[in-house]
């Protein structure tokens, strides 16, 4: 009887031992999947960052840098975004083909969906169109921001610091 109950107390201690390391087994999985997670996010939101960055540092054209910005800057006062669209066809058609314009301006349409502050969109571009437009197109494009703010029914201030900014990027320079 005594070896009876020895044996019924080792498979007993035995299964004690198993259920623990199971469970430890368990956690540990968990604490790995959570890792794995936490890592994944991580990835993807480094990938978003990249991903909405080259939209914007894939343009070289100034005239499609001046569509993102349009739309970037409609895009700051929401109640004024469905009077832009055609404003804005009508200030790039000016300075784009006509067999491109289409897709500019939904290339900068879709560009722009992403973008946070339209002066982000200025500080990006300043050097583009520092470079490659002259006093007189600069000059044009803060005319046609300008006709792009006054849509909607209020001023907006985020609108009016974007404008300032397009002003001091585009101004006259003072090294040339």
């Amino acid at each position: 009887m005594h070896i009876v109950a020895i044996v019924v107390g080792i498979i007993a201690a035995a299964g004690v031992w198993y259920w623990r390391a199971k469970a430890a087994k368990e956690v540990v999985d968990d604490v790995g999947s959570m890792v794995g997670r936490v890592q994944g996010r991580i990835r993807m939101n480094n990938f978003k960052k990249k991903a909405e960055g080259s939209a914007l540092a894939s343009i070289e054209d100034p005239a499609l840098a001046a569509a993102v910005f349009l739309h970037a800057l409609a895009n700051e006062k929401r109640d004024a975004l469905h009077l832009a669209e055609p404003g804005i066809r009508e200030q790039i058609g000016r300075i784009v083909a006509d067999a491109d314009l289409d897709e500019v301006l939904s290339y900068a349409q879709w560009a722009a969906r992403d973008v946070a502050d339209a002066r982000d969109v200025v500080r990006r571009f300043k050097p583009l169109w520092r470079q490659k437009l002259t006093r007189e197109e600069r000059a044009d494009l803060i005319v046609m921001a300008e006709s792009i703010a006054d849509l909607g029914e209020a001023n907006d201030h985020n609108q009016k610091l974007t404008l300032v900014t397009l002003r001091t990027a585009l101004g006259p320079e003072q090294n040339r």
